[in-house]
């Protein structure tokens, strides 16, 4: 008898599905895959309003700067330079203020530092500001092996 249910809903829920003059590749092309949207690139991190998003507070903002590099895999320096910007995070359960962090960034060879806001409150897809590459990205060049551990500013 159970048999008999489990048929019977298949064949309802397949019935349901099925729309006339409709094929599954008409489906697919009107479906928008599910990926996140990559930011603006020309601002990304470098404005308050299209922040570095990390999540995980001070080991998210390590782990990021871990992976940041120079366009030529050169390793960064960075400091902390303040906090702005104050924000109210929004959440299912609560309302959770936080702030952005300000930093200093910088590589051997750049003329002029570059400024990032980093948001270690709110955790995102995060990618490389204009300028710069993540370690183990795609754009990123091989390990030289020999970087050292602490840059001096």
């Amino acid at each position: 008898m159970s048999l008999f249910r489990i048929a019977c809903v298949s064949v309802l829920v397949l019935t349901a599905c099925a729309s006339p003059g409709t094929s599954f590749e008409d489906v697919m092309r009107r479906t928008q895959p599910l990926m996140p949207q990559r930011p603006d690139p020309t601002t990304y991190g470098t404005r308050p309003e299209n922040p570095v998003r990390v999540g995980w507070g001070d080991k998210g903002v390590m782990a990021y700067f871990g992976l940041l590099r120079g366009p030529k895999g050169e390793p960064v320096a960075w400091r902390r330079m303040g906090d702005c910007c104050e924000f109210t995070q929004v959440d299912g359960r609560a309302n959770e203020r936080g702030r952005l962090s300000i930093f200093e960034v910088t590589y051997e060879g750049l003329d002029t530092p570059v400024v990032l806001y980093v948001d270690a409150y709110t955790g995102g897809s995060v990618y490389a500001p204009w300028g710069f590459t993540l370690e183990g990205g795609p754009d990123a060049p091989p390990p030289s092996g020999n970087e050292p551990d602490i840059i001096d500013l």
